[in-house]
């Protein structure tokens, strides 16, 4: 049984996720401690986010936490039908949450 819902899983985030496949590589390099915000890597180049900053390719910025990145994207009608046509779930938002991308360098307070 528990095979199964791995399979399942497996195979439901592989038909969603397709369609995002142009969307670029990004990394969550981390949160700011001194201000709101957050540093994401992205073909290369280092960026400066905040939540409600558009990330083209892949939607925006919900919520920045010391380990996750929450993205949020609504899909447009082509994509949903692209998802129906596969046999897919549809949704109207999909949400992303980008580990950080060594949370061995996450701040840990000390007591």
């Amino acid at each position: 049984m528990k095979r199964m819902i791995l399979l399942l899983s497996f195979l439901a985030f592989s038909v969603v996720s397709a369609p995002f496949a142009e969307a670029q590589d990004i990394h969550y390099l981390g949160k700011f401690i001194d201000r709101g915000g957050a540093l994401i890597w992205v073909s290369g180049q280092e960026y400066e986010v905040s939540v409600g900053t558009v990330i083209p390719g892949w939607g925006t910025v919900k919520q920045i936490t010391d380990r996750h990145l929450i993205v949020q994207r609504i899909l447009s009608e082509e994509e949903k039908e692209e998802l129906a046509r596969q046999g897919a779930a549809v949704y109207d938002v999909l949400e992303f949450h980008i580990p950080h991308r060594d949370l061995r360098l996450v701040p840990v307070p000390v007591p």
